[in-house]
């Protein structure tokens, strides 16, 4: 148990620990822009755990110091914490592991997105993928807790007639892979959610989506973790800023506090992780920060139970990509209803998307667009008062598959990123994918349609 100093607490106070990317927003202020939905008690675990890391951060990784680590992963969000959790368990307790995040442990992106856990059944692969890491979630659950797992199930809404005739093939995906799906008729869908406006023709009801808070999740893994293993180390606010090698191989990770020695790194940084890759001399990975515009209600003023998506966010969420992601000025933007009831009685509205760069500005046009979008299917949405409006930033990969595995050009080096809106999905299958294949185990799911190698040459 790390001891909390004086000086810890001091640290929390004046908002060191708050800075992400040169923000230099207080923790307070991030955690208020995350969606305002944390329970008081998810809060409590969030501090406690900032308090941990704060005294870590503070009472041993003093400036020029040199340490030694079996395996260090950067990126404390949602990925890089999974990837710790999952080591954790698969290896021996004597392994050190070093966790480091230039700023709050999940404070960027697994702050400001959506925690939709989705299981998508477009083919064999996908839906092996998707399904494992849901069904881990849901394990996590009832192993960790404190993280407001909530399995509301998903209505994907039809409205069109192009809307309609999709409905029996998602239906057919489902069942194909061996699981159950339910196509509902008007008179079935208001029964099951009467805040729908009543003119919906139908929707198919998939029982195995849910919905996650992931600020918590991550602190929940990162316990587990360090429960199961006292030499896992936690660490806030401390930038890597470069590499020292040994031929080909990583022989150390330097950050703003230390040179860690290490053989094995993991880079789990979503967006910023080209820009890792770039700093051991290898090219940019193409991930591409993808923009998404969301808003939140006060607390119990939710009209719906379950989560909801037009049956069209599939095409427009989960298909690459036509725009090209690096001309972020040609991008109009697009959206697709995703809403989402919170355990504290809030919901939460989305989706949109739009390659805009890193510009995290809200799009107050493709915002206004998605919440007439929402009321057009909810229409008691207009009579909950809107809190919150925020920009998140999806790991877009340009192939739209996630990264994950050793990047082979520099040995020891591996990539867990590039997930677009399904990394809260995918965290904990990502996690365990890559510390099977660093344990040399078989790994749960054949991870060769996402090595990173892919992109190698």
């Amino acid at each position: 148990m790390v001891e909390v100093s004086d000086a810890s607490v001091s640290v929390i106070r004046t908002g060191c620990l708050g800075s992400c990317g040169g923000s230099g927003r207080v923790l307070a202020s991030k955690w208020s822009s995350c969606r305002l939905r944390e329970a008081a008690f998810g809060m409590v675990l969030v501090f406690e755990l900032a308090l941990r890391c704060a005294a870590e951060a503070a009472s041993s990784c003093p400036n020029s110091m040199t340490e030694t680590a079996d395996i260090v992963v950067i990126g404390g969000g949602i990925i890089g914490s999974s990837v710790v959790y999952q080591l954790a368990q698969l290896l021996d307790p004597s392994t050190r592991i070093v966790l480091c995040d230039r700023g709050p442990i999940a404070g960027a992106t697994s702050s400001s997105c959506m925690g939709h856990l989705m299981v998508t059944p477009d083919n064999a692969q996908e839906y092996a993928l998707t399904k494992t890491s849901v069904d881990l979630w849901r394990g996590l659950h009832e192993e960790l807790g404190g993280f407001d797992y909530n399995p509301t199930g998903a209505l994907y809404l039809a409205e069109s007639e192009e809307d309609i005739e999709m409905m029996p093939v998602l239906h057919k995906q489902f069942l194909d892979q061996g699981d159950q799906a339910e196509i509902l008729d008007q008179k079935q869908l208001c029964e099951l959610e009467p805040g729908l406006a009543r003119d919906i023709p139908g929707a198919l009801f998939y029982a195995g989506d849910g919905v996650v808070l992931p600020m918590l999740a991550a602190g929940a893994m990162l316990r587990g973790a360090q429960k199961r293993n006292p030499n896992v180390v936690v660490r806030p606010n401390c930038a890597v800023t470069g590499f020292q090698r040994d031929g080909d191989r990583i022989a150390a990770v330097v950050t703003e506090k230390s040179v860690i020695h290490t053989n094995t790194v993991v880079n789990a940084c979503g967006v910023w992780t080209p820009g890792i890759g770039e700093m051991l001399g290898q090219p940019r990975v193409p991930i591409y920060p993808r923009a998404g515009n969301l808003a939140i209600t006060g607390h119990h003023v939710s009209p719906i139970n379950t989560q909801l998506l037009e049956i069209s966010y599939l095409r427009f969420a989960h298909a690459a990509s036509e725009v090209d992601p690096t001309k972020t000025d040609a991008d109009a933007g697009g959206h697709a209803v995703n809403m989402q009831p919170q355990t504290n009685g809030g919901c939460l509205i989305g989706s949109t998307r739009q390659f805009c760069g890193m510009n995290k500005q809200v799009n107050r046009e493709l915002l206004k667009r998605s919440l007439l979008r929402a009321h057009r299917y909810v229409p008691g949405v207009a009579h909950a008062p809107i809190v919150r409006s925020w920009v998140g930033l999806r790991p877009y990969s340009i192939d739209n598959h996630p990264l994950i595995g050793p990047w082979d050009p520099v040995p020891g080096f591996w990539i867990a990123a590039g997930h677009e809106g399904l990394g809260i999905s995918m965290a904990p299958i990502t996690g365990l994918l890559i510390a099977q294949q660093i344990a040399g185990v078989t790994p749960s799911v054949d991870p060769t349609p996402y090595l990173p190698g892919r992109f190698a040459s």
